[in-house]
């Protein structure tokens, strides 16, 4: 396995994803960099909050 958390892991897709979206929807670059930047935390705190949910269930 490349990254042994499965959290880092989930950080470098909403990453990669947040980079090709802020591509593909916004025409100029201080746009792309808000959204891609935005999108990014909102994936990385839903993740967390998810996880931290999951959590809650599993113990």
């Amino acid at each position: 396995m490349i990254l042994e958390s499965h959290l880092y892991t989930m950080i470098v897709y909403a990453f990669l994803v947040s980079i090709v979206l802020a591509l593909i929807r916004k025409p100029d670059f201080k746009s792309r960099l808000k959204y891609g930047l935005i999108l990014f935390l909102i994936m990385t705190v839903a993740s967390l909050a998810f996880g931290w949910f999951m959590y809650l269930f599993a113990r």
